[in-house]
């Protein structure tokens, strides 16, 4: 019954201490009924140190009987029976004769006679493989973890070492036994420097290769040869690049894997490369590289990781760097990207891959790479073709959009001109009309090609591709949206993400579809269709690309707007920082900014207010990025601080101005405009607003809304609340969209109301429209706690949500608001409170619920 043996753990090496400890456990296995064992590894592992320590632990030196596949280590085995009781061990059995092999089968087949047989892995010797077979298990030696590394050197030195000198114990060595022992001999002798410690076991590991490359024959010099490549050993293509017949070929590559210097990948360990080339010769070790590749390429296996693997160990060929640049049309990104760099290193043109490289870049997010290679090319627009250059400005003006500047998009494409975009037309009024500028725009779009010499019609301008008709919708989906027919502009917009679908590749653009028809549905209350656009993009999203934290952003949005503040604060964690470009960063500071003055945490507001301004001030206005405008208009009103964010208004009313105050975009600013007056408590500064919105109500049913509430607004502020007004503006807001806004009117009516009736009857439409308050994410149960668990002492439900609230420092006013209950009946429950926990002052009450864990 096989079995495998504990003696040793699998990737251990036989120290003296170790093998001693092994050598009496394996006997002590042998006198229990399995006396046969297999010792397999990798030369330098430690075979030879176990058996020795076998031999010295069996009964007497008359019991042991040694012999060796390769004279002197002992005695070759002749094959004959040895005596009842004995201890025969044989190393170096891969060495052996098959008929020996034979012999030492049958021995294994005798239970009176105890046999340990060392040998390295030879899966092509099939009778070492029989041997293998009859034995009872196997003990394994190989490479050493860094844990066991550190073990090993704390049993040779007497000391533990520091981790930093074991990583570099085990980075030169790559855990190979024989390797970590050759690191070790200088530490043993000490007296070492900081500074001298790297180059004296880098020396130390570096001579013990030279001694094992010194012994080793020609054929398997050029094996290590083609394993400098890391991309593997095949016998067939080693076969074909040394000219070996197929059995001589899988010898090789048992013997290579088996010689101590070859990682279980297949690649040559990295300390032992220049010692390598140092025996053969640099240009030696590159020919073999090179013919190794030609194998593979004429096998027809050269899959994408030897081919990276090819490339990183230097070797050039135009059918490697042509194959690297396949595989990266096909890849992801960010993979892309770096197989364009391994495609470079394997001798692609650098000038006629940059662009190729920029787009990658740019799709991945690596902004900074991709304007440097565009730019790159534009320093020599005057020779590039027309094509080329339109690619190298699509990239740039993408870049600029993506860290906010459209403004630098929209001049950049006023450059180019329409005669020279060529395809990239539709993008570049798209560029525009986000800028303001609708005239280049029109120019950009309005341009007819001369005649084709032909005297029929002008070809068309832009080629009929999936793509290039994506591009052409998004534009007019867009120049609709300016033109007041918003559902035709909704219709445009959704059918281009159809046929964006279908395109052959993607392109790095400015925006994506479906960032701009999300865009335009929530600048129009349609939520539904906002989010259904983003979930379907965000199932197509490359992880990690440019476009991914855009959308999760704008679902976010579309969360907050719709006054589920839960899912918007886990969506916007769900994208890191550290994947923010300038542009998103601005919708994130703005959703933060928008959730903590929605759930009236003031702290968390200016701290999120303070955290946003940095973002500010690198951002210039555009079409696309009103709505994280408006929010901090929002807070700087919140906060008193107006001014900051003035120079940003001005130019958001300028560009709506310029586009001829577009319903569908302007609405929601002026809508922002009208809660900033009353949030500022300036009445008169709501009254522009609510006559553009009134303006705007004449073709906008979604504007004719807003413009109802902020009149009710306006009169509540004036301090002449109609119930019913309000009630009806409110229901109004929910209907398109709005139910948080909504809610908001109805609650805020209330608390000014003098009417009693009236009050609760708009508190009433307060919850039915936001029914649940959401509570402060700092007062919340951490994630993971269970319902039940929460702190109630005693409190009613209700109760608890007051004393949630009351412990962020909130007034009754702002509780009341959040509740949707009067600022009169928080104070009842909190006098309740206070009774219920015999609290006899205001502050020990305080502390006595965050004790119970409502202050977090």
């Amino acid at each position: 019954m096989r079995s495998e043996a504990k003696v040793l753990a699998s990737g251990s090496v036989a120290t003296p201490a170790t093998a001693s400890a092994a050598a009496r456990a394996l006997l002590a296995d042998a006198r229990h009924g399995h006396p046969h064992r297999l010792v397999r590894g990798a030369s330098g592992t430690g075979k030879s140190a176990l058996l020795a320590a076998v031999r010295d632990a069996a009964d007497g030196a008359s019991d042991a009987m040694v012999f060796s596949g390769a004279a002197p280590g002992g005695a070759v085995f002749d094959g004959a029976a040895p005596p009842p009781g004995s201890v025969v061990l044989v190393d170096d059995a891969h060495l052996l004769a098959a008929r020996s092999l034979s012999a030492l089968t049958e021995v294994a087949a005798r239970p009176n006679v105890t046999l340990v047989v060392a040998a390295e892995p030879r899966p092509a010797n099939d009778a070492l493989r029989a041997l293998s077979a009859t034995l009872d298990g196997t003990v394994a030696l190989g490479h050493l973890s860094p844990r066991d590394t550190a073990a090993h050197a704390e049993l040779v030195l007497g000391m533990s070492l520091p981790p930093q000198v074991v990583a570099l114990v085990h980075r030169l060595s790559g855990g190979l036994p024989r390797c970590v022992d050759a690191a070790l001999a200088p530490l043993r002798a000490g007296g070492l420097t900081r500074d001298g410690l790297d180059r004296a076991l880098t020396a130390a590991v570096t001579d013990c290769h030279h001694d094992v490359l010194g012994g080793l024959d020609a054929d398997l010099l050029a094996a290590l040869a083609v394993a400098t490549t890391g991309a593997g050993l095949d016998a067939a293509e080693l076969g074909r690049t040394l000219e070996l017949v197929p059995d001589a070929a899988r010898d090789l590559v048992d013997r290579t894997r088996a010689c101590g210097l070859v990682l279980p990948s297949g690649a040559l360990l990295a300390s032992a490369h220049e010692p390598l080339r140092s025996l053969l010769g640099a240009q030696r070790v590159a020919g073999l590289q090179a013919e190794a590749l030609r194998a593979r390429v004429t096998l027809g296996t050269l899959d994408l990781p030897s081919a990276r693997a090819f490339a990183e160990a230097g070797v050039t060929d135009p059918v490697l760097a042509e194959f690297l640049c396949e595989q990266a049309e096909l890849a992801p990104p960010r993979r892309a990207a770096e197989l364009y760099a391994s495609a470079l290193r394997a001798g692609a043109d650098g000038p006629r891959l940059a662009l190729r490289r920029a787009e990658a870049a740019g799709l991945g997010g690596d902004l900074d790479t991709a304007v440097r290679l565009a730019d790159g090319r534009l320093e020599h627009a005057a020779d590039l073709p027309a094509a080329e250059l339109a690619a190298a400005v699509r990239i740039a003006a993408s870049v600029a959009a993506h860290q906010g500047m459209v403004s630098r998009s929209a001049d950049l494409y006023e450059w180019l001109g329409p005669a020279r975009a060529g395809v990239d037309r539709p993008v570049a009024a798209m560029v525009l009309l986000a800028a303001g500028r609708p005239e280049s725009a029109s120019v950009m779009s309005g341009i007819a090609l001369s005649d084709n010499g032909t005297g029929g019609p002008p070809p068309s301008p832009v080629p009929p591709t999936s793509g290039a008709a994506a591009a052409t919708l998004l534009a007019d989906g867009l120049r609709q949206s300016l033109d007041g027919s918003t559902a035709i502009a909704l219709n445009t917009l959704t059918r281009a993400l159809s046929l964006g679908a279908n395109a052959s590749r993607t392109t790095f653009l400015p925006d994506t579809g479906a960032a701009v028809t999300a865009l335009a549905a929530l600048h129009c209350g349609e939520l539904d269709r906002a989010r259904a656009v983003l979930q379907r993009a965000l199932d197509t999203d490359a992880e990690g690309g440019v476009s991914r934290a855009r959308h999760l952003l704008l679902l976010a949005w579309v969360s907050m707007t719709h006054g589920d503040l839960d899912s918007a604060a886990q969506e916007l964690n769900s994208v890191s920082s550290d994947d923010l470009n300038p542009r998103d960063a601005l919708f994130a500071a703005a959703l933060r900014v928008g959730l903590a003055r929605r759930t009236g945490d003031v702290g968390a507001l200016r701290q999120s207010w303070e955290r946003a301004q940095t973002v500010v001030a690198e951002h210039c206005v555009d079409l696309l990025s009103l709505l994280p405008l408006g929010e901090l208009w929002l807070a700087a009103a919140r906060l008193r601080e107006l001014h900051r964010v003035a120079h940003l208004v001005d130019q958001a009313r300028e560009l709506l101005t310029r586009l001829g105050e577009p319903p569908l975009w302007g609405s929601p600013l002026h809508w922002y405009g009208v809660q900033a007056a009353i949030l500022a408590e300036t009445p008169a500064d709501l009254v522009p607003h609510a006559h553009a919105l009134g303006v705007a109500a004449e073709t906008s049913t979604y504007a004719a809304g807003l413009a109802r509430a902020g009149r009710a607004w306006l009169r509540v502020l004036q301090g002449e609340t109609d119930a019913t007004e309000v009630e009806q503006s409110a229901r109004t807001l929910a209907g398109i969209g709005l139910p948080w806004d909504g809610a908001r009117l109805a609650g805020e009516a209330a608390l000014r109301a003098t009417d009693t009736p009236a009050a609760t009857a708009l508190l009433q439409v307060a919850r039915s429209l936001r029914p649940a308050a959401p509570i402060p994410a700092d007062v919340a149960p951490a994630a993971g706690t269970a319902a039940q668990s929460a702190p109630t002492g005693g409190l009613t439900e209700r109760e608890s949500d007051v004393a949630r609230l009351l412990v962020t420092g909130l007034t009754y006013r702002d509780i009341g608001a959040r509740l949707f209950i009067s600022a009169k009946t928080v104070e009842h429950h909190v006098a309740r409170i206070r009774r219920r926990l015999d609290a006899p002052t205001r502050a020990e009450m305080l502390s006595m619920l965050r004790a119970m864990g409502y202050g977090g």
